[in-house]
C-alpha cells in the first residue's frame, strides 16, 4: 500500500513557487523595456527626408538630368528630387537616356551612402530606364534606413506597379499592385508625394478591380488637388465626384 505524504512533506511541495522567480523577473524587465521603447518611438517626431545630400557628384548628377529627363510610368504618377520633381509621363529620347546614363555614371562616386536620399536618387536613374526590379530594391532600401521617406514609398509602388504591368501571369501580377498600393498608403499627408500617391492608389485600385476603394481614394486625391490635369483625368475616368 502506497505511503501518504507527510504534512511536513505537502507543506514543503506548497511553499515552493510554480515558477522560477529569476526568469520571471528578467521577463517582466524586458517587456517593461519594450514597451517604454514603444511608447518613447511613438512620441518621437517622425523623420521625413526630403532633398538631396550636399554632394559634389549628386550635384553633377542633378545638373544632367533635372527638369531634361521625362519617364513613361503609363498612367501614374511619381516624382524624384534628381529630376526635380515630376517629371513628363512620356518615353525618353536618345538624348536623355544619354544624360541618364552620364549622371549614373556621376552617382558611383556620390557619398552618403548610407543616405536614403542617395539610394532614392539611384533608384529613379534605374526607374528612368526601366530597370524596375533594381530601382524597387534601391527603394525599399532606402524606406528600411527612413520608414517615413515619402519618395521612397512613392517611388516604390511606381516600380512595382510598372512591374505588374509587364508581369504575364495574372496572380503575380495581382500580388505586385497589392504591394504597389501598400506602399502608396505608407506615404504620410505630410509629404509632397502625398497627393501622387493618392492618385495612384485609386489607378492601381481601379486595375485590382476594386471600383469602389478606388473611386474612394481618387476622390481624395481630386480633393488634394482640385485643379488641374490630374484631377480631369480623374474625373474623366470617373474615379472622383
Amino acid at each position: 500500500m502506497a505511503e501518504l505524504p507527510s504534512p511536513a512533506g505537502a507543506a514543503g511541495s506548497a511553499k515552493r513557487p510554480l515558477w522560477p522567480v529569476p526568469p520571471v523577473v528578467a521577463f517582466a524587465v524586458a517587456l517593461a523595456g519594450l514597451v517604454a521603447v514603444a511608447v518613447i518611438s511613438f512620441f518621437l517626431p517622425k523623420h521625413h527626408p526630403h532633398g538631396l545630400p550636399d554632394d559634389d557628384a549628386l550635384r553633377a548628377a542633378a545638373a544632367d538630368v533635372s527638369g531634361h529627363v521625362s519617364v513613361r510610368t503609363n498612367m501614374l504618377r511619381w516624382r524624384a528630387e534628381l529630376l526635380g520633381g515630376e517629371p513628363p509621363n512620356r518615353a525618353a529620347d536618345r538624348a536623355m537616356l544619354e544624360r541618364v546614363a552620364s549622371a549614373r555614371e556621376r552617382l558611383r562616386n556620390a557619398q552618403h551612402r548610407g543616405d536614403a536620399r542617395v539610394l532614392a536618387a539611384r533608384a529613379a536613374l534605374d526607374l528612368a530606364v526601366h530597370d524596375f526590379p533594381s530601382a524597387l530594391a534601391r527603394y525599399r532600401r532606402a524606406c528600411e534606413l527612413s520608414p517615413h521617406y515619402g519618395e521612397g514609398r512613392l517611388g516604390a509602388g511606381v516600380a512595382l506597379a510598372l512591374e505588374a504591368d509587364r508581369t504575364p501571369e495574372p496572380w503575380q501580377s495581382r500580388s505586385l499592385r497589392l504591394q504597389a498600393v501598400a506602399q502608396f498608403a505608407m506615404v504620410d499627408s505630410l509629404d509632397p508625394e502625398y497627393p501622387l500617391a493618392l492618385y495612384d492608389r485609386a489607378r492601381v485600385l481601379r486595375d485590382l478591380g476594386h471600383e469602389r476603394e478606388a473611386r474612394f481614394w481618387g476622390t481624395r486625391a481630386a480633393a488634394a488637388e482640385p485643379s488641374g490635369p490630374w484631377a480631369e483625368a480623374l474625373h474623366r475616368d470617373s474615379l472622383s465626384n
